[in-house]
């Protein structure tokens, strides 16, 4: 499924951060969720931090986390506009790439170039499919996209001539 929906992202796009916002606070709060919600805004992403309070007792898990990553998603980015992905975190921003998920990258571009086949990762959260695009950006014979959605999103790494840097 293609998923450029209008376009590139908007550079800036305050209306969407708000909205981002709004639609993860209200939703936090009707689950009984004490959640501190912020958000970062750069030129790609929105970033979204879910920071519990003392006293919360709703489970910020992988699974809801994820679930609420695609609504959040599909209530900010409507038909017809430059999508800007929103992502999720728990427990404030994290700018740095996990080396882990770069080893894997680099693991994933070698068996795919070796075997000559695309490779299929799934499922992953949406910050290491991200992660891995980065990682294999301008990478000699692969090059990579996401397929599908939410929970059923996959990465795949295809072999083949992947652009030349500076191209």
């Amino acid at each position: 499924m293609n998923e450029d929906r209008g376009g590139p992202p908007p550079r800036e796009a305050p209306d969407k951060v708000k909205a981002a916002l709004e639609f993860c606070r209200e939703l936090l709060s009707r689950l009984g969720a004490e959640v501190e919600v912020e958000a970062q805004e750069s030129a790609e992403a929105i970033a979204i931090s879910l920071q519990p309070r003392p006293g919360n007792e709703v489970e910020l898990g992988a699974a809801l986390v994820e679930a609420i990553q695609v609504l959040v998603n599909r209530a900010v980015n409507t038909a017809g506009e430059g999508r800007k992905w929103v992502n999720l975190d728990v427990g404030g921003f994290r700018d740095d790439a996990d080396p882990v998920v770069k080893a894997m990258a680099e693991r994933l571009a070698a068996s795919a170039r070796g075997m000559g086949q695309v490779l299929a990762v799934g499922p992953i959260s949406a910050r290491e499919r991200r992660q891995i695009h980065l990682a294999l950006v301008g990478v000699e014979g692969v090059s990579t996209r996401s397929e599908g959605e939410g929970l059923f999103r996959t990465l795949l790494v295809v072999p083949g001539k992947a652009p030349a840097p500076g191209a």
